[in-house]
């Protein structure tokens, strides 16, 4: 990553965390780390990437988190919240079980009292 990408993503997550809701600002930083990763993927990346998101959505107990997803050479990183514990767990569960994921880089947060309706 060079200079550049770095301090967009900094001034990114500072501006989201100053003018949104926790949540809403840990989608928008979530949503740039996504942008980031798929700028630099090659397209094994992104299968994987997708698969994982795909997976994610798929599981109706990770209803109202929100995860952004990257891939790098069988490395899945996550950013994001979720609302409890067992949602983290259950997150975490459903990526090591994909095929090609080799370790996971967990950046969620768990949120209390977290709204339903993002992922």
């Amino acid at each position: 990553m060079n200079r550049h990408i770095i301090l967009g993503f900094i001034s990114t997550t500072a501006m989201a965390y100053s003018i949104c809701t926790p949540a809403q600002a840990a989608e928008l930083v979530a949503e740039s780390i996504v942008q980031i990763a798929d700028g630099h993927a090659d397209e094994r990346d992104r299968r994987l990437q997708e698969r994982v998101k795909g997976a994610l959505h798929a599981e109706a107990s990770l209803d109202g988190c929100y995860v952004a997803v990257a891939a790098h050479d069988g490395r899945v990183s996550l950013a994001g919240v979720v609302r409890d514990a067992t949602q983290l767990a259950r997150v975490l569960q459903t990526i090591v079980a994909i095929p090609g994921v080799r370790e996971v880089d967990n950046g969620l947060e768990v949120v209390a009292g977290m709204a339903a309706g993002g992922r």
